[in-house]
């Protein structure tokens, strides 16, 4: 056995390990917080760390996907370094990313009392709310990480960790989270207990809370063993907890959170969508509810990007044209590291602008933001090219199914962390969202958390939301040729 001596956050942690452990599975125990955002398959490069000691030679990935300078001064990836002796591994430090729990909801009646928590669990980010019900009040939040990110970034890449890893390693590691963000709010509102919580997410990370085997939701016909609307098995902190219910396999339960939270049913042509690592969408049209998902990936979140990153401190968050020069601003001013995703969307409008991308996403050469240090590359203008293309396909081919032009859409609620952030001018730009949407839109923040607290102030609003969610329409994309015809037609940057 070897030791191992992790160095991460100021602290020191001293692990035992046989010659030829990966790291990445050292790390995966000893560190949650440690990223593996392709899963440990070799495409991302992300999991980049300092290793000093006795380690095998780097293999095929490492050499692909670092440079000689970082080889040279000792960095390596996770995924791909074996342990031949003693080791030291140094893990960069990571500032917090700004997770979005603000949110707006309509007027409802509060009726219950006590305390109570409401929970957002995404496949990124983890948002939590103490409440005070009678008043609704904030008394405490904690966001973070998930937990499961060791994992890989997307659901997909969950589902298969619990083929090899076991549904019980993902399930835990993400009721232990829940639990410990659950004990920090009570011990900073100085409260003992809570009446109840209510957790929404989408299909498969409520699957994984639950400890249900999410196995079938990768593949055709996408069958779910629960659609919830229903109690947990689970407690939190000592309290029963309530699950909303799921419209689909991928239209989620925090889509229907998200629905209630912008009152989409209160009348008028209203448009919806919850843009991350899940794509979801609903439109409502004379009180018909259409609802669809796509697998927009994580490259909006800064997976999968050379420099991407989340918008932590340093993350550049704006880039803008000045003088005909380029510049850029940074998450809290800080010296730049990174791009997260509302840089990159700008990023691309100033490509555009500039011409140093055409409408078909062609680079000749690297593009440098101004003097950052941070530079695009075509690698990662295909990552946007394809997220944005199935979103903005995906909204198109919801507006046709119901015969609606975007241009008769009275509202349309944009919801998530990278939404609320990002330029409408840019988004528009580059074709994420038809272009008539631009100046309907209303950005109402994390709306599956706002969902979700409504629930959990006023229980009488489940049973409508259940309603809901089990009379909507889900639109499977994978099986429409509209969706197709469009996705391909919207990998254009330019907008529609």
């Amino acid at each position: 056995m070897h030791n191992i001596t992790l160095m991460t956050g100021g602290k020191t942690v001293v692990l035992q390990a046989e010659s030829g452990t990966l790291l990445s599975d050292l790390l995966r125990q000893a560190v949650p917080r440690f990223a593996l955002p392709c899963a440990g398959n070799h495409t991302c490069g992300k999991c980049r760390v300092k290793v000093s000691g006795a380690a095998l030679a780097p293999d095929e990935a490492e050499l692909r996907l670092l440079d000689e300078t970082e080889r040279q001064a000792g960095i390596r990836l996770a995924c791909s370094c074996r342990v031949a002796g003693d080791l030291t591994v140094t893990l960069g430090e990571e500032g917090a990313s700004k997770i979005v729990a603000w949110n707006k909801t309509p007027d409802f009646a509060r009726t219950e009392t006590g305390f109570g928590i409401a929970v957002d669990i995404g496949t990124t980010t983890v948002a939590m709310q103490l409440f005070d019900r009678r008043s609704g009040a904030v008394l405490a939040e904690r966001l973070a990480e998930n937990a499961q990110r060791g994992y890989g970034a997307d659901v997909i890449s969950r589902i298969e960790a619990c083929k090899t890893e076991g549904l019980d390693v993902l399930s835990s590691r993400i009721a232990d989270q829940l639990e410990q963000m659950a004990a920090e709010c009570l011990r900073e509102a100085d409260i003992e207990q809570i009446e109840e919580s209510v957790v929404t997410g989408n299909a498969t990370m409520l699957h994984l809370y639950e400890g249900l085997d999410p196995a079938s939701l990768a593949v055709v016909p996408f069958d779910v063993q629960s659609f919830f609307g229903c109690m947990s098995r689970r407690t939190l902190a000592g309290a029963p907890v309530y699950l909303p219910r799921c419209v689909g396999a991928y239209v989620g339960a925090d889509i229907t959170c998200a629905i209630l939270a912008a009152d989409l049913t209160a009348g008028g042509v209203q448009l919806l969508t919850d843009i991350g690592t899940n794509g979801e969408m609903a439109l409502v049209r004379d009180g018909r509810l259409l609802c669809c998902a796509t697998a927009a990936g994580p490259a909006f979140e800064g997976a999968g990007l050379s420099c991407g990153m989340p918008a932590a401190p340093g993350a550049i968050r704006a880039v803008r044209l000045e003088n005909g020069e380029t510049v850029c601003e940074t998450v809290q001013n800080q010296p730049a590291v990174g791009i997260c995703g509302s840089g990159i969307l700008d990023a691309l409008s100033v490509m555009l602008e500039t011409e140093a991308i055409d409408d078909s996403g062609y680079l000749e050469e690297d593009f440098p933001i101004g003097t950052s240090g941070v530079v695009i590359v075509q690698r990662d203008v295909r990552q946007i090219q394809l997220a944005k293309s199935a979103i903005c396909a995906g909204l198109i081919t919801l507006l046709e199914t119901e015969g609606v032009p975007a241009n008769e859409v009275e509202r349309f609620a944009v919801a998530g962390g990278f939404g609320s952030s990002m330029n409408l001018d840019s988004a528009a730009a580059i074709g994420l969202f038809p272009a008539a949407l631009r100046d309907k839109t209303e950005f109402i923040g994390n709306g599956a958390l706002g969902g979700a607290s409504m629930l959990l102030m006023n229980p009488a609003l489940r049973e409508k939301s259940e309603r809901m969610a089990m009379d909507a329409t889900e639109l499977s994309l994978s099986a429409s040729p509209a969706f197709m015809d469009y996705y391909i037609d919207c990998m254009s940057f330019m907008e529609f």
